[in-house]
């Protein structure tokens, strides 16, 4: 069973020495939160929300995401899409997708935020994960993702790549979808990066008003990565707090925890992912020798017992 209290996603695929587990922050969807006094689940890790809070307003839609412990492409549970319909005032009916991904709400503009800060030192190539697709009436499910970077002479959002995935028909086993992810500018590196999965391909994140699709539509995601991307660890609830000094280091690092662990290990992974070093930390502090790395941005993990409690980064600068 995957760890519902530290989730990591970490480098990803094929660099050795780093966890398999999903590159997008919690897209295994194994860490959720129920909303005191509401009922529905969201989400955990800050990269992955929904238009759960819909529910709570007086013409609600009802809740269309659910944590889904029924049926699991691995782990404990996966995210269940569902569209809806939210009666403004008769016969003025809103169409809801099922939606889980990077969107926020902006309640004035009746519209979707979309994207999360890209974190990564390298462009992913590939957009995979599991579903399962249960349209109606002809509609159907989808997956997207697009990276942007802001363009600060027009003052709008540069597409940078876009793959858009429809599924048709029902698909009731776990399936993978694994496309390469599309560049249009393959020189710049993106700022901003969009990941939707959607219970209706018709979702209009602009306005949200003109959403199209069935109501009742339902799709299952899981295990959702990008491929070949370096640079980030993420753990959402460090059980143990990390201070690094100097950053920027010279020669060494000085390691402080805020209490002691007794099977503390430090590891030191250069931005390809390679494990440069790997230090026992047994007390609250200890003193780094970081004089060996070339100058550049290095990442920590470090583990208590062989779970990853914490991360980091820091940088070597002579």
């Amino acid at each position: 069973m995957k760890k519902l209290l530290v989730l990591v996603a970490f480098i990803c695929l094929g660099l050795n020495g780093f966890s398999q587990e999903p590159s997008l922050p919690n897209g295994n969807f194994e860490s959720w939160s129920q909303k005191p006094n509401w009922g529905y689940y969201e989400p955990n890790g800050g990269f992955f929300h929904t238009l759960n809070i819909l529910d709570t307003v007086p013409t609600s839609a009802g809740v269309s995401v659910y944590r889904c412990g029924d049926t699991v492409h691995r782990g404990s549970y996966s995210a269940r899409c569902i569209t809806r319909l939210m009666v403004i005032a008769f016969p003025l009916v809103v169409t809801i997708p099922g939606v889980i991904g990077t969107l926020k709400i902006n309640w004035i503009k009746s519209a979707a935020v979309l994207g999360e800060k890209f974190n990564w030192t390298t462009k992913p190539e590939r957009f995979q994960g599991w579903y399962q697709s249960y349209p109606l009436s002809g509609d159907t499910t989808a997956a997207i993702i697009l990276l942007s970077k802001w363009n600060s002479s027009t003052h709008k959002r540069d597409t940078i790549a876009h793959n858009r995935l429809v599924f048709h028909g029902t698909v009731n086993t776990w399936t993978q979808f694994d496309a390469a992810i599309n560049y249009w500018n393959t020189t710049t590196m993106p700022d901003s990066i969009t990941v939707l999965l959607l219970s209706c391909a018709g979702y209009s994140a602009s306005n949200m008003m003109g959403s199209v699709g069935t109501p009742g539509s339902q799709a299952y995601f899981d295990d959702v990565t990008i491929t070949n991307v370096a640079g980030i660890e993420y753990v959402f609830q460090p059980s143990v707090d990390v201070k690094i000094s100097p950053n920027p280091a010279s020669a060494n690092i000085n390691v402080k925890l805020d209490k002691v662990m007794k099977d503390g290990s430090f590891e030191i992974y250069d931005g390809l992912g390679r494990k440069t070093g790997q230090f026992e930390m047994k007390e609250l502090s200890a003193q780094i020798n970081v004089s060996n790395l070339s100058p550049g941005v290095y990442y920590y993990r470090f583990r208590n017992a062989g779970e990853v409690v914490n991360t980091g980064s820091f940088i070597v600068s002579r």
